[in-house]
């Protein structure tokens, strides 16, 4: 009994050594995760804004917008979007003309399956939005993609997600708009 209770502290021991290290190198990794994300939306807003000037943040103008930035000389919106993903939460960024049409869209957070839902992290994955959302609509699944369905093959649910999220968006911004 005396050996097995020996083996249960060391263990114990291990364990809590091993908590402290992960939890110190968590407080100094946080603040450059965070730095990191902070660059990366700052970069994706300078391409969606199309050579414009986003303006000031706006935190939860909506539900599902965790952000919105006007673009300069009243040409539109750029929204933080939250859409779900087979991997969970997704988080999309895109630019929208006044109709509600989409000028561009990144997927920025998400934790979608490697090889199928993160090819949507690839801007020519998002070319299949572009246009859509003012007259023509954002399409609502594969079979209204024609022949970009191939594009989407094997990440339906990433594809929901994403859609849903963009046709949401593109919502708001005509509701916005008065349209």
């Amino acid at each position: 009994m005396n050996e097995m209770a020996n083996k249960a502290l060391r263990l114990g021991i291990i364990g809590a050594v091993a908590a402290l290290l992960l939890s110190v190198v968590n407080n100094f990794a946080e603040p450059v995760i965070a730095q990191r994300k902070a660059d990366e939306l700052n970069k994706a807003l300078t391409v969606l804004a199309s050579g414009e000037s986003p303006g000031e943040a706006e935190s939860h103008p909506a539900g599902g917008v965790k952000k919105r930035w006007s673009i300069d000389g009243n040409k539109g919106w750029i929204l933080e979007l939250e859409g779900s993903g087979y991997g969970g939460p997704l988080t999309v960024v895109a630019s929208y003309n006044t109709d509600g049409s989409i000028i561009l869209a990144r997927l920025m957070d998400n934790s979608e399956t490697v090889g199928f839902g993160k090819k949507a992290e690839n801007p020519d994955y998002m070319k299949i939005f572009i246009g859509t959302g003012g007259e023509k609509p954002v399409p609502r699944n594969k079979n209204d993609l024609g022949s970009d369905v191939d594009t989407v093959s094997g990440a339906t649910i990433t594809f929901t997600g994403i859609t849903e999220a963009l046709r949401d968006g593109s919502n708001l911004v005509k509701e916005w708009e008065g349209r």
